[in-house]
């Protein structure tokens, strides 16, 4: 893709090619970026299926429109935003159907100690769970502060509201998140 095979492209650079029309580019970015926006739209949707399809309507965005980026946020950010608006708008026309497929994710095995992983599936199960206890709203500041680690003001950029609604929001999601994990004996966290 690129003449210097050491450097990557920047994310700004990838998205100018793929105004261009560049299909390199664009399956360079895709990926790039298609596990982490898909692992955010699985979280906020609690479905595989219509993540997988949203995560194809957020690309399709990004190759007819990678040209309307200004660059006035960072490109990851600009990126979830459109994620992020995808996915509320598929919540908001489906109030009632949002069924969790979490249980068809995979749990990491970081240990090979059998007591081990079970201790560790548990504990996932239960992060899982209480995650799945807060609002949508509460859920995408969370993931996208510490799973993706977007800082509070590019938070605010992608689910467009002021930076201490991000903070409030995700304070009072820790808490909540805090007393769930507290209730199923998750006490050590």
């Amino acid at each position: 893709m690129t003449d210097n095979m050491l450097q990557p492209l920047s994310d700004v650079v990838l998205l100018q090619c793929i105004s261009e029309g560049k299909e390199a580019a664009f399956e360079e970015f895709y990926q790039r970026y298609s596990v982490p926006v898909f692992n955010y739209l699985v979280r906020l949707t609690h479905d595989n299926g219509v993540a997988e399809e949203l995560l194809q309507d957020v690309f399709l965005v990004i190759w007819q429109d990678s040209g309307a980026f200004r660059g006035h946020a960072s490109v990851k950010t600009w990126l979830f935003r459109i994620a992020h608006h995808r996915a509320v708008s598929w919540l908001r026309q489906r109030p009632g159907n949002t069924q969790s497929d979490f249980e068809n994710l995979s749990v990491t095995d970081i240990t090979t100690d059998p007591e081990g992983q079970i201790i560790e599936a548990w504990t996932a199960k239960q992060i899982r769970a209480a995650l799945d206890s807060l609002s949508s709203k509460h859920r995408a500041v969370l993931e996208l502060a510490f799973f993706h680690d977007l800082p509070y003001t590019e938070i605010a950029q992608v689910i467009q509201c002021p930076v201490g609604t991000v903070k409030s929001r995700v304070s009072y999601a820790r808490r909540c998140l805090l007393q769930y994990l507290k209730k199923q004996g998750l006490s050590e966290l």
